[in-house]
């Protein structure tokens, strides 16, 4: 079986925030869209990623209803992936535990995203 491309499985209806947002606005948008993570963007580029797991650094650290701005506590080097890469190449990604990888083009405009449930809904669907 030949390996899609990430384009085949990614999702495209994304849970964005600017990087001026609080971290509140932020933890209320993901209860809000029921979403383990929020891409962080400014001018349709990706300049962050938020995740469950951020919030928990921050919880800890911090009043959770601090004016914490999003761009102290987000995952600023964000691994990514582009639309042409295969399913195959998102092994090494996976292997070292990231679970949500942004799909930009070669310029960092965001695209898509795919998760670990999209990766595995792809691979159920495959057997």
């Amino acid at each position: 079986m030949d390996s899609p491309a990430v384009e085949a499985i990614m999702s495209t209806d994304l849970v964005t925030i600017g990087p001026d947002a609080t971290a509140a606005d932020a933890a209320a948008l993901m209860l809000e869209t029921g979403v383990n993570s929020v891409l962080v963007v400014d001018g349709g580029r990706l300049t962050g990623l938020i995740t469950a797991t951020d919030f928990v650094s921050l919880v800890h650290e911090n009043d959770p209803e601090d004016e914490t701005p999003v761009d102290a506590f987000m995952t600023h080097d964000v691994v990514t992936v582009g639309p042409d890469d295969t399913v195959e190449e998102l092994a090494e990604p996976t292997a070292h535990g990231y679970t949500h990888l942004p799909v930009t083009t070669g310029d960092d405009e965001l695209i898509g995203m795919v998760s670990s449930t999209d990766l595995t809904a792809f691979l159920s669907k495959a057997q």
